[in-house]
């Protein structure tokens, strides 16, 4: 159990550094380059790849229909509606034998 709580300190600390490092970095710059503005800009439609892709690629059909009604909600309902009917739908279907 202690390794457990070792680990979630360990990862806090290393968020932390990170968040912080990226600030302090930014800071020395004064203002930001135009490159550096386009791949700061570019790091959250990345990010949201990385995560859903695979799941499209060799996830279960009840995750990819979820991915994309959740993509459609997303349009219309606020974020964390969507994420919730989206687990909801995914378990939903699971409990099913889907």
């Amino acid at each position: 159990m202690t390794d457990v709580w070792l680990l979630i300190l360990l990862c806090g600390v290393l968020t932390y550094l990170t968040r912080i490092g990226g600030h302090v970095v930014l800071t020395r710059f004064g203002t930001i380059p135009p490159r550096l503005e386009a791949a700061l800009d570019a790091v959250p439609a990345a990010v949201l790849t990385t995560i859903v892709a695979p799941v499209l690629i060799t996830g279960d059909w009840p995750e990819r229909i979820a991915i994309l009604l959740c993509a459609l909600l997303s349009l219309r309902l606020p974020l964390i509606l969507v994420v919730f009917l989206g687990v909801a739908f995914v378990a939903g279907a699971r409990a099913l034998g889907f």
